[in-house]
């Protein structure tokens, strides 16, 4: 602050203390408050600020933004009493608050709409708010420096459960602050439910139930938020006894005991067909051949899932599906990458084959987490070992797609950016958001909202890749300044080709650090910047720089000890989201105080299972894939039919685009032809690059929702329906000329030899993993006597036409 800036602050606050003395009486009356509560003395961080809050005055939205409202501007949710106490009773000549005539006080008089406002009345002069803030104000607008700091807040249930809908009820919440006093604080707090359809609640803590199903209830106190659960059965006729239903592993007895307590009773076991179809987009991203459905239905013997379950997690493409996913979450962003475009391709896909590999080989996951955090490019070979090493892959990758990088023990390229030194913040948020699936990004700025991370959080665990550097090191200068001369001479003339300048990734001795935030300076602080900021895990310990040492590796060891509280967890939630199309945390790159587990015992005994079998990630999909819950039938029964988020049935859900590529052409007997943008033959699962050149691969990927991955969001691959998907799938001529390929299921499928329902069967099996119903065989009937009786293509190319037009077709369920 300024010299000036100091002197009057310093001069109103003599002038306030001198009014103070001038005031009528001391102790003021308490504030009674609805319910008969009251406050026998009103305190500016616990009651003034709890207000503010409670009426938006400081969200993100009103005057908590960064610049603030109309020149007067409030911390985020109350994050700086300091700051806001300054602006309320200093900024503005003092006008905000008046303690010699309160009701004359800017405060009141914006917030009742008797001075234009912005942002409207925000509570009548007869409301309990505005006796709470008159009453402070009256009794000399006072501060006390950290009476408000908040130990912890407590809410009371910590689980509602109703008794059906169209009930109410009332939560009560409580504060213990930093002298070990507690208080009621429902009033003061802010509330919100997350499922609005299930259930209501009221600015007064008031919950009504709506429907059936469960929901969690948010409440934030300045910037604390908890969360808890609210329960509505569903109806039950009398005498109704809920099944006692077939238990394969833990996960069925999680689920079924929250859905005994909702009344709820689980679909019927998927028929053989439903589950083969399903499992098998699941783990390897197309659909079973009408060979694979017949020999299945013909299989009698009792453990016929178990053994495909195990085949289907063997299979190559399961480990190509899961590389592809997992290049979604590290952010294999082609662009990004050094080179031209034929370049950036080949390391994107050498990105993805290094992952691929790892799976394959069913590598631990913590392990694989290793080769990617900890990640070097000389891993521990010495300069002229590793340049020689680094040649060998770029002449193989001139060539083509064959490639050894895969088997490099880790994978530089996720530190490898074309742009040099990344900013600290992203690399933060990337790992956060990849290793423990927490969105930071609302901390950069300000005090996350709906979580407990600060700016401070946010630098601090950002400071931890500090010593992460692309460039030239010390120790391999000489060798990498030869070849680079060398490549810049050959560049030269008549050679246009650039080729790779060499660069590595290292952990320099003195690496980059961000300071701390603005916003935790006090006032008369004159650094254009915050004090130095150390190192510290997010929710974790403190990690000292050090020469010579890797910040990252202790990072690492903390996030894979047993009772970290993200690392497994988030994993196994993704997983549990891509087999069930929901996650127990949903989003699944979103864990939060405000976004708490659907289930969390079954989100505990995941994690817990997971480590003890030590990150095994097979074992885990296996038992996931085991359990009766997965096998369930998409088909609702009366009391699940509105459930989506309780796996009482498989719910229906979209497939990445990449699996709606290797699906059509897994129905149509097609092979895809991507050129120069991935090896030949191969699948759009095993495709590394993130961006394709062939124009109408580029357009199929996008309009399924293929991720750009430009962002650590998992929100960037869409998964909603869109109507180009469907026009796609009516009208793309691409798409057509696939019904006339030679070697297609068409032309292979229309045998002379076999009669039109024999074909149709095979057109079902290919694309529906069923055979017709009477009801289709009737509908084809019918419609083969429209067309002409000597083109039976005719016919069966409509029928194949409709069949992947059809929901049953385009959905996973």
């Amino acid at each position: 602050m300024h010299a000036a800036r100091m002197t009057r602050f310093c001069s109103s606050t003599l002038l306030t203390a001198f009014a103070l003395l001038l005031l009528p009486g001391s102790g003021r009356a308490a504030v009674e408050l609805p319910g008969k509560q009251t406050i026998e003395k009103v305190d500016f961080e616990r009651h003034v600020m709890g207000v503010f809050g409670r009426v938006g005055c400081n969200s993100g939205s009103c005057h908590g933004s960064f610049q603030g409202k109309n020149g007067f501007r409030l911390s985020l949710f109350g994050y700086d009493p300091e700051k806001d106490y300054f602006a309320l009773t200093r900024e503005v000549e003092g006008r905000r608050t008046n303690p010699r005539d309160p009701d004359a006080s800017l405060l009141l008089l914006k917030a009742t709409g008797q001075v234009n406002h912005g942002g409207g009345p925000r509570f009548s002069k007869d409301s309990w708010q505005y006796k709470l803030l008159r009453e402070w104000i009256a009794d000399g607008a006072k501060w006390t420096k950290g009476s408000g700091e908040v130990k912890a807040i407590t809410v009371t249930p910590t689980e509602y459960t109703f008794t059906g809908p169209e009930q109410s009820g009332q939560v009560k919440v409580k504060a213990t602050f930093g002298d070990g006093s507690e208080e009621d604080i429902t009033l003061l707090c802010d509330y919100r439910v997350n499922d609005d359809a299930v259930a209501e609640v009221t600015p007064l803590g008031q919950v009504k139930s709506l429907r059936p199903g469960d929901t969690a209830l948010v409440a934030a106190y300045r910037g604390n938020v908890l969360a808890v659960r609210l329960l509505i059965p569903t109806p039950s006729a009398p005498g109704f006894k809920h099944p006692d239903v077939p238990e394969t592993n833990y996960i069925d007895k999680e689920v079924f005991a929250k859905l005994r307590r909702l009344n709820v009773v689980p679909s019927d076991l998927s028929t053989d067909t439903e589950f083969l179809r399903r499992v098998t987009i699941d783990t390897i991203g197309c659909l079973p051949s009408p060979e694979d459905v017949r020999a299945f239905m013909e299989d009698k013997s009792a453990d016929k899932r178990a053994k495909k379950i195990d085949q289907l997690l063997n299979h190559p493409m399961h480990a190509a599906l899961w590389a592809t996913k997992l290049c979604d979450i590290t952010g294999n962003n082609t662009l990004e990458l050094e080179g031209q475009a034929p370049m950036q391709a080949k390391l994107s896909q050498m990105w993805h084959d290094w992952i691929r590999k790892r799976v394959a080989d069913n590598m631990p996951y913590d392990e694989l987490v290793r080769g990617i955090l900890c990640s070097t490019s000389r891993d521990g070979l010495q300069p002229d070992e590793w340049l020689k090493q680094f040649k060998a892959f770029e002449d193989s990758a001139s060539k083509g797609f064959d490639t050894a990088y895969a088997d490099r023990p880790s994978l530089d390229l996720f530190w490898r950016k074309r742009n040099g030194n990344v900013p600290l913040e992203q690399w933060g948020e990337k790992a956060a958001a990849a290793f423990m699936g927490v969105r930071l990004e609302c901390a950069q700025c300000h005090k996350h909202p709906f979580d407990r991370w600060t700016q401070t959080d946010y630098r601090s665990f950002a400071n931890v890749f500090g010593q992460v550097t692309y460039g030239i090191s010390p120790e391999a200068k000489s060798v990498i300044d030869e070849e680079n001369g060398e490549r810049k001479k050959a560049a030269t003339g008549n050679n246009k080709q650039q080729a790779l300048q060499v660069r590595e990734v290292f952990v320099a001795e003195r690496g980059r650090s961000l300071p701390a935030p603005d916003d935790i300076k006090p006032l008369n602080a004159k650094a254009p910047a915050g004090p130095p900021l150390g190192a510290k895990a997010l929710g974790g310990p403190a990690i000292e720089i050090k020469k010579g040492v890797d910040a990252r590796v202790e990072l690492f060891q903390w996030l894979r000890s047993p009772d970290n509280p993200y690392f497994a967890r988030s994993f196994v939630n993704r997983v549990w989201g891509h087999y069930f199309g929901v996650g127990l945390v949903e989003p699944v790159d979103n864990f939060s105080l405000a976004n708490p587990p659907t289930n969390a015992k079954l989100l505990d005994a995941l994690a817990k299972d997971f480590i003890e079998h030590k990150y095994d990630i097979r074992d885990l999909e296996r038992t996931i894939l085991s359990a009766r819950v997965y096998q369930l039938s998409s088909r609702t029964n009366d009391t699940n039919k509105f459930d989506r988020n309780n796996y009482s049935h498989s719910y229906l859900r979209p497939m990445m685009a990449e699996v709606v590529v290797d699906v059509l052409n897994s129905a149509l007997g097609t092979m895809e032809n991507f050129g120069a943008d991935a090896p030949a033959g191969c699948r759009a699962i095993e495709v590394g690059s993130s961006r394709v050149q062939n124009p109408t691969i580029a357009y199929v990927f996008r309009t399924f929702g293929r991720p750009p991955r430009t962002s650590a969001c998992d929100c960037e691959r869409a998964m909603d329906p869109a109507l180009p998907q469907k026009l796609f799938l009516m009208t793309d001529p691409a798409l057509k000329a696939k019904f006339d390929d030679p070697k297609g299921r068409l032309r292979t499928a229309n045998d002379p030899k076999k009669t039109s329902e024999e074909v149709l069967d095979e057109l079902f099996l290919a694309t529906l993993s069923r055979y017709p119903t009477n009801n289709d065989k009737k509908l084809f009937a019918e419609y083969q006597k429209k067309t002409d009786a000597r083109e039976r293509k005719t016919a069966l190319e409509g029928a194949l036409w409709a069949l992947i037009n059809t929901r049953e077709f385009i959905l996973n369920h």
